[in-house]
């Protein structure tokens, strides 16, 4: 025992030095150490300036640039609030005429956008028109085409959208392809025929035909588009006078010109009818 407890004490003794010598951690404070953690770990977001980099933003002060010219249709078009690039000021608008789960009824919806076509082929472009904001998919694809329209050639696609409802469509884009004029809108979108039928490219021509400026247009812009309007296809709806600038859907101004043309065709048929 006299030999022991010495020698005891001197291993502790040489146990205390040899942790003080080798820098044995000591206790810290949990949440300090979460702390530098999250410091060292590079951050999941880009900086602050990569927020600028988003494709576009929706903007509700935007006023509709454009418009579908049918005030005879059943369903008015509704036009959704322009998106801005930041990056770019790039200006992007979109409208639609009917509903996706509306099989009974035709189904169009159009996206109008400024500067450079993205180097997207047409499947790519539909996909992600249809997924953002439409809750949509393209379960299917058929046979591509080509159709001449007002704005000069657009490629099309065959394309089965699964949602709500499956729907039949064709989808269009004037991307890769040269237009009338240098000022020629970058269009896509797709048309939808009731039944479950694929629409007619003359459909689509004739959909495309109704495009028009609503104002809120460069005096560039506004000289391209008396050149569209130059060239609307025969057969298609025929151009109506200019209409003052409209608001979004719900509006009544095409109810008066129904009317109008529908007593002009009440007062044909009454002259027909007399001896």
């Amino acid at each position: 025992m006299r030999v022991a407890v010495p020698c005891l004490s001197a291993l502790l003794c040489f146990a205390a030095i040899g942790r003080l010598a080798g820098g044995e951690p000591t206790l810290v404070d949990p949440t300090a150490r979460t702390a530098r953690a999250a410091d060292a770990t590079p951050p999941a977001y880009g900086p602050s300036g990569a927020a600028n980099v988003r494709p576009a933003l929706p903007i509700a002060a935007s006023a509709p640039r454009y418009r579908l010219d049918d005030p005879d249709a059943l369903d008015q078009a509704k036009i959704e609030p322009a998106r801005i690039n930041p990056v770019m000021g790039l200006r992007e608008d979109s409208l639609s005429q009917g509903r996706s789960d509306a099989s009974e009824a035709s189904y169009l919806r159009l996206t109008i956008g400024e500067g450079p076509n993205p180097p997207a082929s047409l499947f790519v472009t539909i996909a992600r028109r249809a997924a953002e904001g439409q809750g949509l998919g393209v379960v299917r694809t058929g046979e591509r085409g080509l159709i001449v329209t007002k704005f000069g050639p657009f490629e099309t696609l065959d394309a089965t959208l699964s949602g709500p409802v499956t729907r039949v469509c064709t989808g269009f884009s004037n991307a890769g392809q040269n237009g009338l004029v240098p000022l020629t809108p970058r269009i896509d979108g797709w048309l939808c025929a009731p039944l479950s039928q694929p629409p007619e490219p003359r459909a689509i021509v004739c959909a495309l035909d109704k495009l028009v400026l609503n104002g809120q247009a460069s005096a560039s812009l506004d000289t391209a588009y008396r050149v569209f309007e130059a060239r609307r296809v025969d057969g298609c709806t025929p151009p109506v006078a200019v209409a003052p600038n409209r608001e979004a859907a719900g509006e009544t101004g095409s109810i008066s010109k129904r009317r109008i043309r529908h007593n002009e065709a009440k007062l044909r048929r009454t002259e027909q009818a007399r001896p």
